[in-house]
């Protein structure tokens, strides 16, 4: 597959829509390609700016897992290691990373590689600002970057949802 590496690299990423989210992935090398999520289902599809087009997807709702999908072929899933436990497994290609909150608060997520090392930090663009900063450690295929993000911004969904039903449940 003929797919771009990024390194020690800063990705922003501006979001756009609101029942159906366009995710734009921009770095200094200019646009990486536009991941598209249908809210809900949290199905989406990203087309890289090079034409390749991948698939992701939730395949469990109770169990949080999910997968991504290249012409039909799953590339990468992503499980929850336990319902208490915050810490995602993605298995892209068969290598396993560990996707973990950097902070308490959880809005900051780090991709680790099996040897200990980051590859790449997720954080919020804002407080009032859409989308987010990606910054690159060390070698990452975008394939993988772009579901580290995905999985980052499923997890952001899954917290405003839990944060609205016990706002209205103490109302």
């Amino acid at each position: 597959m003929d797919q771009e590496t990024w390194t020690a690299d800063q990705i922003e990423v501006s979001v756009e829509g609101v029942f159906t989210t366009h995710h734009y992935l921009l770095s200094a090398a200019g646009s990486l390609g536009e991941l598209t999520i249908k809210t809900g289902g949290g199905t989406g599809t990203f087309l890289a700016t090079d034409g390749r087009e991948l698939e992701v997807k939730r395949t469990s709702l109770w169990r949080g897992w999910y997968e991504m999908r290249d012409s039909g072929v799953v590339i990468g899933t992503a499980a929850s290691q336990g319902f208490f436990r915050r810490t995602t497994t993605i298995d892209y290609r068969g290598v396993e990373h560990l996707l973990e909150p950097v902070n308490t608060w959880a809005r900051r997520w780090r991709l680790v590689d099996p040897m200990g090392s980051v590859l790449v930090e997720v954080e919020p663009r804002g407080v009032f600002k859409r989308g987010a900063f990606i910054k690159v450690f060390g070698e990452i295929e975008l394939d993988l970057l772009v579901f580290c993000y995905y999985m980052v911004s499923m997890r952001w969904q899954e917290q405003a949802s839990a944060a609205s039903a016990a706002s209205a449940a103490s109302s």
